[in-house]
């Protein structure tokens, strides 16, 4: 009787139960989420750069200076995006918003015949007056689009609590992560004490998975991504600086299409774009080509020689799950969100297998009422039924 009909109340009790438990923790979690996002962050960071300090431990030097040096390096980084790659973005962006109207009189008047002539392939007349149709309404249209979407940016961000931006975080970011680095290994350690004694060595086993999916698997893409900003970054200068746009835009689009290359496919759409609209709207069909040579080349490289290597067979995160889970944490919770979205995914990729073959083995699934050890009993020791006298 347990089993067909007391205990399906029980399972929607302990439903309930959870589900009281996650809307008061996504309760807690909005309404400190601006103070939340620094201590995440610094976490998050100390849990990236352990690995590089323990081996400059192992090598003799102190924690406490290899920490140091790597904020040091992190500082150095921040200072370089203030003081040079945002000014120079944000200036190019303008020059591309700007230039809408000389952009549309290029493809026009200069790219179609350049195409035409150089190629021998005739454009439809159609082509032309599609251009010419739809001239004001791409001129209207593009600077209003280009508005809303940083007016989304600006929502995401206020989203995450204005006081991200402000001082009092950016001086405790790294005053947080230099504790967390230097007491990591010593809080790993007391963690796993706290563990089940009689499930430990499976929860260890599902952590060191965890570790594998998002820690190595993202330690591995920032080191990536740090070469193909190199590699973005000298290309676009030589290719920017021999047809006189200027090689300081090309380092700046170069070293921001390579970081933002963490997200999938993010770095080059939006690097190529740039570097072409800015192509386009100086008319140079050198850089033009010098632009699709360089993105073509580094793209193969990283698809056939930096990323096997680097990251190698590494059970990651596919490229759609995460641009799916960044989308999802930053629409639920802003930059908090985003910040949190690739270690759920990590999790959920790993105790999804474990989920579904639970359920395959479940009552559920298979259609199967366990019985007791007490109902066998009795069954075995029950007298065998009388049998009806027989008709004469």
């Amino acid at each position: 009787m347990w089993n067909r009909y007391t205990r399906y109340p029980f399972i929607l009790a302990r439903l309930a139960a959870v589900a009281v438990a996650l809307v008061a923790g996504w309760w807690v979690i909005t309404a400190v989420e601006a103070v939340l996002f620094p201590v995440l962050l610094s976490l998050l960071l100390a849990y990236l750069l352990d690995p590089a300090v323990d081996w400059f431990e192992e090598r003799g030097f102190s924690r406490t200076a290899g920490i140091l040096l790597f904020l040091a390096i992190g500082a150095l980084g921040v200072s370089v995006f203030l003081l040079f790659l945002y000014p120079t973005i944000h200036h190019l962006i303008r020059t591309v918003v700007e230039g809408v109207p000389t952009l549309m009189d290029i493809l026009e008047r200069q790219a179609i015949p350049w195409v035409e002539a150089n190629t021998g392939y005739e454009a439809p007349a159609t082509l032309s007056a599609l251009v010419s149709e739809y001239r004001e309404t791409l001129q209207a249209q593009l600077p209003g689009m280009l508005q809303r979407a940083g007016q989304a940016l600006a929502d995401l961000w206020i989203r995450a609590g204005g006081v991200v931006s402000g001082a009092l975080n950016l001086v405790m970011i790294p005053v947080f992560t230099f504790y967390f680095l230097r007491d990591f290994d010593t809080m790993r350690l007391a963690l796993v004490d706290y563990l089940p004694q009689h499930n430990r060595p499976w929860l260890l086993e599902r952590i060191r998975r965890m570790d594998e999916v998002v820690g190595a698997w993202f330690r591995g893409q920032i080191e990536v991504a740090a070469i193909l900003a190199a590699l973005y970054a000298l290309g676009l200068a030589i290719t920017f600086g021999v047809t006189g746009i200027g090689p300081t835009s090309g380092i700046a689009i170069g070293l921001m299409a390579g970081f933002l290359n963490i997200i999938p496919y993010f770095g080059f759409v939006i690097g190529f774009g740039l570097s072409l609209l800015v192509s386009i709207i100086d008319w140079e069909p050198a850089a033009i080509a010098g632009v699709c040579v360089t993105f073509a080349v580094v793209q193969g490289l990283e698809g056939y020689v930096i990323t096997p290597r680097i990251v190698g067979e590494k059970v990651g995160l596919s490229p759609v799950v995460v641009i799916i889970a960044l989308l999802i944490g930053g629409e639920l919770l802003g930059l908090l969100g985003v910040l949190l979205a690739l270690p759920v995914a990590g999790i959920v990729r790993v105790l999804l297998p474990d989920v579904l073959d639970a359920y395959q083995q479940s009552t559920f699934f298979t259609g199967d009422l366990p019985h007791s050890e007490e109902a066998e009993t009795l069954a075995e020791t029950a007298p065998a039924p009388e049998e009806p006298p027989a008709e004469e």
